[in-house]
């Protein structure tokens, strides 16, 4: 995306994200199709993805926005670990955006510019009709009363955790993905020594890649063990 303050931001998204290769549990099936019908639909809408766990909420708001943008409309992702570094100033005039992604919401815990700021963009965005996403754990939202009242108000969709009977599919998923080969054997053992979760999952597979391709060689069993100590 070649939005300004995605620039000025320095944030790098993962153009790869897709909700056509997010791998959706059964869990999640109702969540998801609630968040494809919103962007076929193209109509305004405010929603809090609260997310119960790892459960890929970052890529997921990635694949959103570039799900959007592919049909010509504006959009931006706005990472709240890299935004508060900046001045509140940087979400003026974004309602004029189609759709807007902002994930860690609670990030700004005690920060009372940044939370009157994120108020008065959500009331420009019921105004001005454009979809917003925000995304976090409302149970740690520590707010100014009126923007968690704003915020409690909105559709809640709740991101569950993967089941853990599905995590090796999860895994085969994201393999085929990055286009990497890797044996289910060797994937069998990348899980069983990390954590079980697939944020964890996702950026080990991630490394593996990015080290595969430098060294130009294929990812086995030895240097899936030095990944998983380097992590």
């Amino acid at each position: 995306m070649s939005n300004p303050r995605q620039l000025a931001l320095q944030i790098q998204i993962n153009e790869r994200a897709s909700l056509n290769n997010f791998f959706v549990s059964k869990n999640n099936n109702k969540t998801i199709q609630i968040l494809k019908d919103l962007l076929n639909s193209n109509n305004g809408a405010q929603i809090f993805i609260d997310d119960l766990g790892s459960n890929g909420k970052s890529y997921l708001l990635q694949a959103i926005c570039n799900d959007f943008s592919n049909s010509n409309n504006s959009s931006i992702y706005i990472p709240m670990h890299a935004a508060i570094n900046h001045d509140p100033s940087i979400l003026e005039g974004v309602s004029e955006l189609n759709l807007i992604c902002i994930d860690d919401i609670a990030l700004i815990n005690k920060q009372r510019e940044w939370e009157i700021a994120l108020f008065n963009l959500i009331n420009e965005c019921y105004e001005k009709e454009c979809l917003l996403l925000l995304s976090g754990s409302i149970n740690k939202l520590e707010a100014i009363p009126d923007l968690v009242s704003r915020i409690k108000k909105m559709e809640i969709l709740r991101l569950e955790a993967i089941n853990d009977d599905e995590l090796l599919e999860a895994t085969q998923a994201i393999s085929k993905n990055l286009n990497i080969k890797i044996s289910d054997k060797n994937l069998n053992y990348l899980m069983n020594n990390s954590r079980r979760d697939i944020k964890t999952i996702f950026r080990t597979l991630s490394q593996l890649e990015k080290e595969s391709l430098e060294r130009k060689k294929s990812i086995g069993l030895n240097l899936i063990k030095e990944v998983i100590r380097s992590s």
